[in-house]
């Protein structure tokens, strides 16, 4: 829903939202008319007409919470790294995981919090010689977004190593109308154990439900550290980040992979799009990058706009050569 939406729904928005930020059960910023590219890797959209930043896991559970009761529409933000926001702006309360971005270490075990970005976890792994996480150096999203989307980077699906995610189910709020004159996070907290089910590419159990993750828990292999593991982690870090900037992954904006790839065409959706000769296709202040087929780039100017038109002209060209349809990873907002 955008900012054009009609005045009553902004309205209460506005006023949901002012009360939010005066509940002694919401610790935490709230903002308005909040500039959404700014928030993005794609640094393209409107403003949010609301955006809240919860200190901790049960002020953004009561933030959730409290709007689902209210009927307001939300929005949950993490690194907005596989997100378009329309250039006209997002009319809900957006709730940013920024803060909730602890990382702790304990018996095997890494337990990350949903807002902590990768080159934060990734350094953690490193100054701690923990093995297992150095695929996703330099990815430029969150734990709680990547866990989503099951990020696949080299080979390795987040799933792949993944334990246990924490979250809160909001569909179950809204269903129940349950009241928040009891509020407690205890009582709304769920937690997956991941034994494989519900997982495919770029695909997750929580893609099937309106979810809130609050935490992920990581097998990873604790390393000797006097036997230079700190810097061997560093340097498998390093490595990634190195490849993945010699792609042109950090060289302009952009959301990462535009489309899916799928087995049954036979071909990266990347390698699609280069031989419908539509590398380095310009609309406006976007471009598919002249370097790589999957990836959409802003120039500087470019508008959500711009963005889905050239999403549309590729699938167009692509389906006409081929007869397949390429599935968009970003997702429009």
């Amino acid at each position: 829903m955008d900012c054009t939406a009609n005045e009553h729904i902004i309205e209460e928005i506005l006023s949901f939202s002012r009360k939010l930020g005066r509940s002694p059960l919401f610790k935490g910023d709230i903002l308005f008319s909040e500039p959404m590219a700014p928030r993005t890797t794609m640094r393209v959209g409107g403003n949010a007409v609301a955006l809240a930043v919860p200190y901790d896991a049960e002020s953004a559970v009561y933030a959730a919470c409290a709007a689902c009761m209210a009927d307001v529409p939300i929005f949950v933000l993490g690194g907005g790294s596989n997100i378009i926001v329309s250039d006209r702006g997002l009319a809900a309360l957006v709730i940013s995981l920024e803060k909730l971005s602890g990382i702790e270490y304990k018996d095997g075990f890494l337990c990350v919090g949903s807002g902590a970005k990768f080159d934060l976890i990734t350094e953690f792994c490193a100054k701690n010689c923990l093995k297992g996480l150095s695929a996703f150096a330099g990815l430029p999203g969150t734990a709680g977004g990547a866990a989503y989307m099951n990020a696949r980077c080299y080979g390795v699906s987040f799933s792949d190593l993944m334990e246990s995610v924490s979250y809160v189910n909001l569909d179950e709020i809204f269903d129940e109308k349950q009241s928040l004159s009891d509020f407690s996070l205890a009582n709304l907290l769920k937690v997956y154990h991941n034994n494989g089910g519900g997982w495919d590419y770029k695909q997750s159990p929580f893609q099937s439900f309106s979810s809130l993750v609050l935490s992920v828990q990581f097998r990873v292999e604790p390393l000797d550290r006097n036997e230079g593991n700190e810097g061997l982690i560093r340097s498998q870090n390093e490595g990634f980040i190195e490849d993945r900037r010699g792609k042109g992954h950090f060289a302009a904006p952009s959301a990462g992979s535009v489309f899916k790839n799928d087995r049954r065409f036979g071909k990266p959706s990347g390698q699609l799009v280069d031989e419908a000769g539509l590398k380095g296709l310009v609309v406006g202040g976007a471009q598919i990058a002249p370097w790589h087929g999957n990836f959409i780039i802003n120039n500087g100017s470019a508008t959500a706009g711009d963005i889905k038109s050239l999403v549309e002209k590729a699938q167009a060209a692509v389906k006409e050569r081929t007869g397949f349809t390429l599935e968009p990873e970003v997702i429009f907002v």
